[in-house]
């Protein structure tokens, strides 16, 4: 049997811990002497580096460096790619998991084999299940994983004291790239979360991200000039060392070196704050839905516990002093106190393995809850609408399970199945939830006429992670279960009625726009295309055009699935923004659009548009190509430094290959919708 940790992977920092000998939770230095280890990834000739290294390498605009990944956890279409291999979130958190394991193993010397993981309350069942097959790629046998606000509380039961009495506290977790707030009862034995919320993509990475936008805007009305290529890298280091100084200082100096300029500006903490207020209320809102639910108030708590580096922000524990009355909840120290958690976890889930008792400080029984409620596609009663139906509401312990019955028809033909598309969310629209897969059950037993009944389980496991089976009731034979992705029409399917004739007046569209937003898009060009992207909208028909959104740059990402939802692609349109993807132009994304398009029914177009040379220009040429072959209709747009032999090559004829200027780019983008729109309806080619 080998050594046992616990980790906290996080967004920006990861940490490790173990229980020593006498019992108590340790973290587990690296090589630096230092208790975290950036979540960051170099890659270079020979092979890649993890932490500080990686770190270092990012700060000098080395353009094969990522960061941020875990943002992205459970996305099938978040793709990186470093010297012509593709990575995903879930592989590159692998490589963080394992530099982390022989962190421990050097330390303990001894082969480490199983981990405890942390992950965002918040986090969805992909979100999950991608973590513990990050762990199982890095070498590990994952025990468990566990809430990161869960684990904190459980470092917090080591305090002398802490369980002289049972508390009701707040863990408000503001990491480097997530928020979750969760409302814990602490007794001397017992350890249950009562409630919980949050936000994946809310963190520190969001104030650093502010200060780079004030810090931008200051340089660029003093020398008119703009940043491009790695001058953001150099900056987003710079910024996360500022926003640490206003931390422990009222004001503080930076110089910003870009496009061959120097500018030093000055930043106090007031105006810091003054930039992040909202995101401060952002916080503010969930905190007070946690509460509602429960239907306490502030005054009912017995305290607050800050977690996370972020909360090192003097603006946070004023917030928590006026909000709750008191002040923050100490004893911890906020950037370990996950990991020391995880690792107590990690010792009494050896113990159940093992069937062994051993020296724990901090013992307590945990109880978490379900972060999302768990529902699948139905039809409304009166049959005019689909509908989320919840089967299993959030904020109830896990694990836990139900079972429902469900009549149905079987085939003459023996090839019956059964369909259903699961989702998380807590809305009844289709069209506001997590879509988990499309669960499709099938080798029905045979059974006397041509009706059964399925007792179909639906199941929270201890990780949070989603279990789906059916069994036929009057043998009791288990249906046969395969997991499959959701198809490119889903949610916009649920849009029609479920007695909708099948043929319409016209044939459905589905469009994809994909913006190359690398680094020199950045000012007036991403808010150009953003303008071109609103009037290509609201020229097209919703009723019958779904919409999707594609950024990228060195990666690619599907920023919003085709929707006919106007309001959620003008916040997709609103939302996208430079470095997401990268700053330069590695990445191309018909890969993507021949995913999202090859099985949707109707006429499918994708939008293309360049401002620059693609780095890869063969492989975005031969898969356009596969696209023309498939009838997905590309159409090119460039600008600035495009290459226009290059567009007509991705572009389905030379027609749809399109060269403009940033001031036409509206008009450009209003005529190929009203085009598109004629040819839908019966008119001529597309003739631009």
């Amino acid at each position: 049997m080998g050594a046992f940790v616990g980790i906290d992977l996080g967004t920006t920092y990861s940490v490790v811990a173990y229980v020593n000998p006498q019992g108590r939770p340790e973290i587990i230095p690296n090589e630096f002497g230092k208790a975290t280890v950036p979540s960051v990834v170099a890659f270079d000739a020979h092979g890649y580096l993890v932490g500080d290294e990686a770190k270092e390498r990012q700060a000098t605009g080395d353009p094969e460096v990522v960061s941020f990944f875990k943002r992205s956890m459970g996305d099938p279409y978040a793709l990186y790619t470093f010297a012509g291999q593709d990575y995903t979130p879930t592989t590159l958190s692998a490589l963080v998991l394992k530099h982390l394991k022989a962190q421990a193993e050097k330390h303990l010397g001894e082969t480490v084999t199983d981990a405890v993981i942390t992950v965002p309350a918040y986090f969805t069942h992909n979100q999950r299940k991608a973590t513990i097959e990050a762990g199982e790629q890095a070498g590990l046998h994952v025990l468990k994983v566990i809430s990161e606000p869960t684990a904190a509380a459980l470092a917090y039961g080591l305090r002398p004291g802490s369980a002289q009495r049972e508390q009701r506290v707040l863990v408000y977790d503001l990491g480097g790239g997530t928020f979750d707030i969760s409302l814990i009862s602490i007794s001397a034995n017992d350890l249950t979360v009562l409630a919980t919320e949050g936000d994946h993509n809310l963190g520190g990475k969001d104030w650093d991200d502010r200060l780079i936008a004030y810090l931008e805007e200051q340089f660029v009305q003093e020398f008119d000039s703009e940043f491009v290529g790695d001058d953001i890298n150099e900056l987003r280091v710079q910024a996360e060392k500022l926003k640490h100084a206003l931390s422990v200082r009222q004001s503080a100096d930076i110089r910003v070196h870009a496009s061959g300029h120097t500018g030093t500006y000055t930043v106090t903490r007031e105006l810091f704050e003054q930039l992040t207020s909202d995101l401060m209320e952002r916080t503010r809102l969930l905190t007070e839905r946690v509460l509602a639910e429960q239907k306490m108030q502030w005054s009912d708590l017995d305290g607050v516990l800050p977690v996370g580096g972020s909360t090192r922000m003097p603006m946070v524990h004023t917030f928590i002093k006026q909000m709750s009355g008191k002040p923050a909840m100490g004893g911890i120290n906020p950037d370990e106190a996950v990991a020391l958690g995880a690792a107590i976890q990690a010792t009494m889930e050896m113990e159940q393995q093992n069937q062994t008792v051993y020296l724990l400080s901090g013992r307590k029984r945990t109880t978490d809850v379900i972060a999302h409620s768990l529902g699948m596609i139905a039809v409304s009663e009166d049959r005019s609408r689909y509908l989320n139906s919840i089967l299993i509401r959030k904020n109830l312990p896990i694990p836990t399970a139900q079972t429902r019955p469900y009549k149905m028809k079987l085939r003459r033909s023996g090839d019956t199945q059964l369909e259903v598309f699961l989702t998380q969310g807590e809305s009844d629209d289709p069209q506001q939830c997590v879509y988990l897969g499309r669960y499709v059950f099938d080798q029905f037993p045979s059974v006397p006429g041509d009706e059964v009944t399925l007792d179909i389980s639906y199941a929270y496991d201890k990780n949070g992670v989603v279990n789906v089976s059916a069994i036929e009731r009057s043998t009791r034979t288990p249906l046969r279960l395969d997991i499959q992705e959701v198809p490119a029409d889903v949610p916009a399917r649920f849009l029609e009625s479920p007695d909708a004739h099948t043929a319409a007046n016209h044939e459905h569209l589905t469009i994809y726009l994909a913006f190359d937003l690398s680094g020199s898009m950045s000012g007036t060009p991403l808010r150009e295309a953003q303008r071109a992207a609103e009037a290509f909208v609201q020229q097209c028909d919703l009723t019958t055009t779904s919409i999707g959104l594609i950024s990228f740059s060195d990666t690619v990402l599907v920023e919003l699935n085709a929707t006919q939802d106007e309001r959620q692609l003008y916040r997709a349109i609103r939302n996208l923004q430079i470095g997401r993807t990268g700053y330069s132009n590695k990445a191309h994304p018909f890969k993507h659009i021949y995913r999202l398009l090859k099985d949707v029914r109707g006429l499918r177009y994708a939008i293309v548009l360049a401002d620059g040379v693609w780095i890869h220009q063969k492989a975005a040429i031969r898969e356009a190509k596969r696209c023309h072959k498939e009838q997905i209709e590309v159409i090119a747009v460039g600008f600035g430094a495009a290459d226009e032999a290059f567009l007509q090559a991705i572009a389905s004829s030379t027609e749809q290959s399109l060269f403009t200027d940033l001031n036409s780019l509206t008009e450009t983008f209003s005529t190929i919708a009203q085009e598109i729109t004629e040819k839908r309806s019966g008119g001529s080619n597309l003739y631009l």
